[in-house]
């Protein structure tokens, strides 16, 4: 009895050795990952189209090896770590593919499973409302209102998804925050249209004097 119990767990180890360490490896991957889209976002804001798309290529990459190396290991595939990671760099393709091309990729496009997508979509919006604020402080309202126009149909999307937290974990409290950064915006848009337009009846009334 005790023999066989010995090479039950011994048989177990074996595994769980395997997957300690894939799971360290996918850790130094997944950093990687986050870091990359992070310097591609920074890129986008800075206006710096080119070097953006290269370190996006980078992380796509990064991102593809770390789903390839854990697929074979649901508990690390589906696990947070992964998703986090993989959510990541979903933001800075889709903030990419709004910046430069006015699209937004499906996640065959790019290759990824739906619950990193959704949370990283439901996370550009944070990334396009600091662009767009950006863009009213040099008083461009035109792109600051076409960035607000993807902000609130990505919302409006996303609100729809009535799903619980175990089949898209993060996801309601992430719509909730988008709900709050479009309210925000559009009240500040609103605010700013009319400030101009003040100013700009102020000026003509002047200039008929």
């Amino acid at each position: 009895m005790d023999s066989s119990l010995t090479g039950i767990i011994s048989s177990i180890k074996e595994k769980l050795d395997v997957l300690d360490s894939v799971r360290n490896e996918a850790l130094k991957i997944s950093r990687d990952v986050i870091r990359l889209s992070g310097w591609c976002i920074t890129k986008l804001h800075e206006g710096d189209l080119d070097n953006a798309l290269k370190h996006l290529d980078e992380c796509r990459k990064t991102s593809r090896r770390l789903l390839e190396m854990t697929q074979p290991h649901p508990e690390l595939y589906y696990s947070g770590f992964v998703n986090n990671a993989v959510s990541e760099y979903v933001e800075a393709e889709i903030f990419y593919s709004i910046v430069s091309r006015n699209y937004i990729p499906s996640p065959s496009d790019i290759d990824v499973p739906i619950v990193p997508y959704l949370q990283g979509l439901a996370d550009t919006i944070g990334e396009l409302r600091r662009m767009a604020l950006d863009y009213l402080g040099k008083k461009n309202i035109d792109s600051a209102e076409k960035l607000f126009n993807w902000m609130y149909t990505i919302y409006t999307e996303l609100k729809g998804l009535d799903y619980p937290d175990s089949l898209i974990p993060g996801l309601r409290r992430k719509v909730d925050v988008d709900r709050r950064l479009v309210d925000d915006t559009k009240a500040f848009l609103v605010d700013l249209e009319s400030r101009y337009e003040l100013i700009g009846l102020m000026e003509k009334f002047r200039g008929a004097q």
